[in-house]
């Protein structure tokens, strides 16, 4: 029987200061200007005010970093319409996250294990609690060689033999 997702449900609110400095310090090659989080999804994406208003996302599962919206107005109109939801908070996912009883509970979130850009898709099956901060990390670390890194990560792999000789066997 599927219930109704409160904000509760879709959104991680009260990033403490020092969280916030922690996990967004992690972007900091991304992020260039100062921001104020406004609250993140149940995945570890960022919604970033910046001092003109703005609200810019972070997607740690897609490794983008871009505006959403022009003011506080335009942001607050979006958040509230159904189909933003379900594009940026996933609303549908947590839906079926929340039916087989994974339900993030304060300090963590849900993660998908392999990271989508490792996967090449978003498999919910995969999904999984984790602690916010060691999600920020795995997802750094992780969309840094997908976003313009890959290629560089996928040229070192091509180095690498077939085969590497068993100890013991000659070269």
């Amino acid at each position: 029987m599927q219930t109704r997702l409160t904000w509760n449900d879709l959104l991680i609110q009260n990033i403490s200061e020092s969280n916030g400095r922690d996990w967004l310090g992690l972007w900091q090659g991304t992020i260039k200007s100062k921001v104020a989080p406004k609250f993140m999804s149940k995945f570890g994406d960022w919604f970033l005010q910046l001092p003109d208003g703005s609200t810019n996302e972070l997607s740690v599962i897609e490794g983008t970093y871009s505006k959403i919206a022009s003011t506080p107005e335009e942001f607050a109109g979006l958040v509230n319409t159904a189909k933003w939801q379900e594009e940026h908070l996933m609303s549908l996912i947590v839906q079926q996250l929340h039916d087989r009883k994974i339900v993030a509970q304060a300090g963590q979130c849900c993660a998908f294990v392999p990271h989508p850009v490792l996967a090449g898709r978003i498999d919910v099956d995969s999904a999984m609690l984790m602690d916010i901060g060691v999600w920020q990390h795995i997802c750094a670390q992780t969309v840094s060689i997908g976003c313009g890194r890959r290629e560089k990560f996928d040229a070192a792999l091509a180095q690498v033999p077939d085969a590497l000789p068993v100890p013991g066997d000659e070269l």
